[in-house]
């Protein structure tokens, strides 16, 4: 996609908005009232629609909002579906509510991941999710991606006992429970802030990847007021897209307005949690597709918690079709779709091929951007940090949050370099040429890392921009000083090859020993994940024979791929950096280095 077209494409999602504009309802019209059933305390997990009230978005539709807080022991949908409010915020577990006959319908989404976990203190000795068994834990109401969680792990429901939820962190604390479910965008601060150390267990572990926090409303709002719900779709999305635009803001007009529980620290917590799962700088909100639905509910079909043989359309669930493909939700996204096909071709050169055609749908293009295996960051012309992915969050250590609009040479480049590396950056916004640059950067440890640049400036309209991608060139120093192991192996003495095997060997252990416990994933993912290593199906079950021969001195190769392996650590290592035996790892990693 070019510049030129990713504005084309702007402008035309852009032109049924603006047509709609002119069919809200005249202010000095009579408000129509209607409720919100919130399905937790005032916090800003409900920032959009207060700022849609408080910037007057509901207002511009005609509507004036009351927002109901939760109450324990009381579920929301059935309060909506009794008649106490006419839209509600629930989960996933809508799904199942309209399989049962529940008249629901989903608007839109909020949550583009859901924050629904489980959780454990680490002296409890629970830290694998399958020895929640016969064990306590405090279960809000509408979890059944959890319990799907479970029973996909082995973990039947009727083999815990499930207490009603407190909302509150107390029980869990206390002892009084074994596990609970929390959303990870505020219990977690709960338990840092009172330095507990705890294992969290997420359905995406297991492959369950469900929406959150979507607005909801009933058959008979649709059937008696189709407007009114589209309305409050509308104004409640806007509302959401000013509050993530304006964080401080929000959180402040939350602490004047709203009774809550939480300081300010944690609510920009929370906020900074919510938009990773929201992805609101690259999704609009209320955005969903029809498939991601599919597979939610295949998830809930393989559990059982819906029937095979379905009686209900998924069509009639989702009441507003949505485009097939996101809406920008900035203007700086814009730019990044215009260049997300120069991310693909650098990515290829650098070895790391993730499209086949240009082509493919821009929501892949989202997924590569953000799960680049390298640091990419979009930096203006006075080289403030405009976006970056979580790969460069990884490497460099800070969240986008803490960085965001900071000058990116002062805050990475090392002094020495950063002259030389400023200088390159102003002939490359000049001449609008690209280049590539090895250079040292800075890390939040402090530690040093050698890193090659690939830089791609652009100019839209008088703005000038610079796209960078970085590679972190010490683990392909690491392969070039490995590169004559095999030719010592094959010449040296049988006692110092038995030795270098072992460390082979010692070393695929400990990664998957890490892995496991790090990612509650298996050593298929690791395979599948890392793709270093062949996974192959037996009569339907996934195996990993080639790994499998690295795990014991009396199967590995005589000639081993001794790459493969040191890569495996790489990953490891990337992936799982505050893992108590990661530093172990490196270590065991360098001393085969020096064999």
């Amino acid at each position: 996609m070019t510049i030129r077209s990713a504005f084309i494409l702007f402008f035309v999602h852009l032109i049924p908005l603006w047509l709609l504009s002119g069919q809200t309802v005249a202010q000095t019209s009579p408000l129509t009232q209607v409720r919100l059933q919130m399905k937790w305390d005032h916090q800003f997990q409900f920032a959009g629609y207060y700022m849609a009230q408080a910037k007057g978005f509901y207002q511009q539709q005609g509507i004036a909002t009351q927002f109901i807080s939760a109450k324990p022991n009381q579920d929301p949908v059935t309060n909506v579906l009794n008649g106490n409010a006419e839209f509600g915020i629930g989960n996933s577990e809508l799904m199942i509510r309209y399989h049962q006959g529940d008249p629901v319908k989903v608007l839109g989404v909020i949550l583009q991941h859901s924050p629904l976990a489980l959780v454990s203190l680490k002296d409890s000795g629970i830290d694998q999710v399958e020895k929640l068994t016969n064990r306590t834990v405090m279960m809000e109401q509408g979890a059944s991606e959890l319990l799907a969680y479970l029973m996909r792990k082995g973990v039947k429901s009727e083999r815990i006992h499930t207490v009603p939820h407190s909302f509150h962190t107390t029980e869990l604390t206390n002892k009084t429970v074994d596990a609970m479910s929390i959303y990870t965008t505020t219990e977690l601060y709960e338990l840092e802030q009172k330095k507990l150390n705890y294992y969290i267990f997420s359905p995406r572990n297991a492959g369950i990847d469900f929406y959150g926090d979507n607005l909801f409303t009933t058959e008979r709002i649709i059937q008696n007021h189709p407007d009114l719900a589209t309305r409050f779709a509308q104004a409640s999305f806007e509302g959401w897209q000013y509050a993530m635009n304006h964080i401080e803001e929000t959180v402040d007009h939350i602490l004047k307005n709203y009774p809550t529980s939480r300081d300010r620290q944690a609510l920009l917590y929370e906020a900074s949690s919510m938009r990773d799962l929201m992805r609101s700088n690259l999704i609009k909100p209320g955005y969903m597709t029809f498939e991601r639905w599919q597979h939610i509910q295949a998830a809930y079909q393989e559990q059982g918690l819906i029937p095979e043989d379905l009686n209900r359309s998924l069509n009639d669930f989702l009441y507003q079709p949505n485009p097939e493909e996101p809406e920008s939700s900035s203007y700086l996204t814009i730019i990044i779709l215009g260049l997300i096909t120069v991310i693909a071709v650098l990515v290829a050169i650098r070895g790391y091929i993730f499209l086949q055609r240009a082509s493919r749908a821009r929501k892949q293009l989202y997924a590569m951007l953000d799960h680049s295996p390298i640091p990419v960051m979009l930096i203006d012309e006075q080289y403030r940090l405009m976006q970056w992915n979580h790969k460069a969050e990884k490497t460099f250590g800070w969240h986008y949050s803490e960085v965001k609009f900071q000058n990116a040479l002062e805050l990475l480049i090392i002094p020495t370099h950063r002259i030389h590396f400023r200088k390159a950056l102003e002939n490359a916004l000049k001449t609008q040429t690209g280049f590539d640059l090895i250079n040292k950067v800075q890390t939040r440890k402090g530690d040093t890392l050698s890193c090659s640049w690939s830089i791609a400036p652009f100019q839209v309209q008088s703005h000038r921009y610079l796209l960078c991608m970085a590679i972190d060139t010490s683990e392909i120093r690491q392969l070039k000083a490995l590169a004559l192991a095999p030719k010592k192996v094959g010449n040296c003495k049988k006692d110092d090859k038995q030795q270098f095997l072992a460390g082979l060997v010692e070393i695929m252990q400990l990664s998957l020993l890490i892995w496991e416990e790090e990612m509650e994933l298996s050593k298929i993912q690791l395979a599948d994940q890392s793709r270093l290593w062949r996974v192959s199906l037996d009569n339907g079950t996934a195996k990993t024979r080639t790994l499998d021969k690295y795990l014991s001195l009396e199967t590995i190769p005589k000639n081993p791929r001794w790459k493969n392996v040191i890569q495996t650590a790489n990953f490891v290592i990337r992936q799982c950096p505050s893992h108590p035996m990661t530093n172990e790892l490196k270590t065991l990693k360098q001393k085969y280095q020096n064999l």
